[in-house]
């Protein structure tokens, strides 16, 4: 299993979730076997063009948003990237400022 993959199937769960759809109904509207479905989700299969814009089609999104892995960055990234944008100071009162509106304080 390539991390392409599994991040693909991931995004396909989430959408498919957020659009209320069981795996069942999701497997028919795009006209893929349900297990096919399944190891899409799991990560241990891929999907061709055609599937992938049927894909997007029944889940009311844009091809590239199945691809947006954003949310699965490690903890590790995500602590570099921090790190990075805080050698700027102008940056570090941005941050506090963003972090005191989500904290509500």
């Amino acid at each position: 299993m390539s991390n392409l993959t599994v991040l693909f199937g991931k995004r396909v769960k989430k959408f498919r979730m957020k659009n209320k759809l069981s795996l069942e109904e999701l497997a028919e509207r795009t006209g893929i076997a349900v297990t096919n479905m399944d190891k899409i989700e799991r990560g241990e299969s891929f999907v061709t063009a055609p599937t992938l814009e049927k894909l997007a089609e029944v889940l009311n999104v844009e091809v590239k948003y199945l691809f947006d892995f954003e949310d699965y960055k490690s903890v590790d990234d995500i602590k570099t990237e921090l790190n990075f944008d805080i050698q700027n100071e102008s940056n570090i009162y941005l941050l506090y400022k963003l972090y005191k509106m989500l904290v509500n304080e």
